[in-house]
């Protein structure tokens, strides 16, 4: 699953000048939960992308109300073709979220430990995501979720799902609407790691989202380097 997210500037700037030719725009948020505003990178209708901010948690166009009654912020890759919500949107609304990093808590007994996941080049990541767009009367809210699938053998310690990440060529591809729904899901999610990712433990203060700054990410054991093998 991915339940949160580190939105650091610097390694965002590094990915958003190499995918829309700009630095990331926003301040820097290092606990970022579900139901917040996130930027996110879809395409913009001229063989491009554009940035847009969205909320972390999709709301369907059809829906009634907004609202967080069901878990919308994360969408199975096993049911993005069944699934009423998420069935437009992964045909025609696809989108990406750029990130420093996300967060995850492995079990431990009746305790769950904080791990910091990040590329270990440290320069940004793309996690694949579909949004979509509801309006009522004057009220019009863009919103997402992140796409997850079974966890990679070499990230299952931690636990047994992980947010579907991309390179950067492959989220061009992932946005790009000629490029057919089945084949992006052959080949992008599935357990795979695409880049050589650090898995930093870190302090329980990640624990409540209340909690914000550096803190968040400092480490408190060794960093476990993991490669792309598949």
């Amino acid at each position: 699953m991915c339940g949160r997210v580190n939105v650091s500037s610097g390694p965002l700037t590094l990915l958003f000048m190499d995918m829309v030719g700009q630095p990331y725009p926003d301040p820097e948020r290092h606990n970022v939960a579900p139901t917040e505003p996130l930027r996110v990178l879809r395409a913009n209708g001229r063989d491009g992308l554009e940035s847009a901010t969205m909320r972390w948690w999709l709301t369907p166009y059809w829906s009634k109300e907004v609202s967080a009654k069901y878990s919308m912020f994360n969408a199975k890759c096993e049911t993005l073709d069944t699934s009423r919500a998420f069935r437009e949107p992964f045909a025609r609304r696809r989108c990406l979220l750029p990130i420093a990093g996300f967060y995850e808590w492995a079990k431990d007994g009746d305790r769950k430990l904080p791990y910091y996941i990040r590329p270990s080049a440290d320069d940004g990541m793309l996690l694949a995501g579909i949004w979509d767009r509801w309006r009522n009367g004057e009220t019009t809210l863009e919103s997402f979720a992140v796409v997850t699938t079974a966890v990679h053998e070499r990230l299952a310690f931690v636990h047994d799902r992980q947010p579907a990440m991309l390179s950067r060529a492959e989220g061009r591809r992932w946005v790009d609407r000629s490029q057919d729904p089945e084949t992006l899901r052959v080949d992008f999610l599935r357990p795979r790691l695409p880049v050589p990712l650090s898995v930093i433990p870190v302090t329980t203060y990640v624990n409540n989202s209340r909690n914000e700054g550096a803190r968040c990410i400092e480490p408190i054991g060794k960093t476990i380097a993991i490669d792309t093998e598949e």
